[in-house]
Parts: structure tokens; C-alpha cells; sequence
């Protein structure tokens, strides 16, 4: 009975220094659940505040998007002035103050110029014209006043 009893005891003793064991297997793994909970959390909110970034670039995306196409917008309708400005001082480069003695008809109307029908140079374009044809008012380019200048002239100094 003596063996029986410290048999027990050393059964016993090995189960305590298992349960010992088990015990700590047990605080090992409530902290790890417990560490791996605050990761967890930290993760979360890891992940809410990039998902908050990612919504505030989004919103800063679509306005630089948005501020490409106007000054997009913008670029093209500088170019088309460019464009016509450069046909327009060609225009001009070309234009010549024409002689009196060259010209027999009114550019406009073509009617033929004499005593009654007098000859007029339109002061932007130096064109001879009738009194009719050239008779719009308009500054010029070369001069602040009002002066006497052809339809075409007239059309494209007051747009």
C-alpha cells in the first residue's frame, strides 16, 4: 500500500509539473492572443487611416485632372489666337500703299472710278475704294484716331 501511495505521489508530481507546464503553455499563449490582438487593432487602424489618405488623393487626383483639362482648354484656345495672329501680321506684312495711277476700279463694288466716282485708300490696308465701300470709321493698328477704312478692314479692326 506504502508502493501504491508514492506511486500516486509521483503520478501526481508529474501530473502537477505537467499541468505547471500546461499553465504556462496557457500565459504564453494569452499573451500572444493578447499581442496579437493590439497588432490586430493597430492593423485596423493602419488600415482605416490609408484608406482616408487614398480618399484625399483621389479628391486632389480628380481636381489636378480637372485643372489639366482647363489649362488644356486653355492652351488650345491661346494656340488658335497665336495661329490667327500669325495669319493676321502676315496679312499686314503684305499689305501695300497702292499707287493712284494703277488703279481703274473700286476692289469692293468694281466700279469703274472717274469724275463722279472719286478713289479712297482705306487707312489700315492701303486699298483703293470708293466713297461707299470705304466708308466705315475706325482706329487703326498705326493710328488712335477714327479713319476712313474698307468692309474687310472694318470687320476685322471691330470683330
Amino acid at each position: 500500500a506504502r508502493q501504491k501511495l508514492r506511486d500516486s505521489q509521483g503520478v501526481v508530481e508529474e501530473l502537477n509539473k505537467e499541468n505547471e507546464g500546461l499553465y504556462g503553455k496557457v500565459n504564453i499563449s494569452e499573451v500572444t492572443i493578447e499581442n496579437l490582438m493590439d497588432e490586430r487593432k493597430l492593423l485596423q487602424k493602419s488600415v482605416i487611416e490609408s484608406e482616408e489618405r487614398n480618399h484625399l488623393i483621389a479628391q486632389e487626383n480628380a481636381k489636378l485632372i480637372t485643372d489639366l483639362e482647363k489649362t488644356q482648354t486653355t492652351l488650345n484656345e491661346i494656340a488658335q489666337e497665336h495661329s490667327h495672329l500669325l495669319y493676321t501680321q502676315a496679312r499686314k506684312q503684305n499689305r501695300k500703299w497702292e499707287n493712284d495711277a494703277e488703279v481703274t476700279n473700286c476692289k469692293s463694288c468694281y466700279k469703274e472710278f472717274g469724275v463722279s466716282l472719286r478713289k479712297h485708300h482705306c487707312r489700315n490696308c492701303g486699298g483703293i475704294y470708293c466713297d461707299h465701300c470705304s466708308r466705315f470709321r475706325s482706329s487703326t493698328p498705326s493710328s488712335k484716331k477714327e479713319l476712313r477704312v474698307c468692309g474687310p478692314c472694318n470687320k476685322e479692326l471691330n470683330p
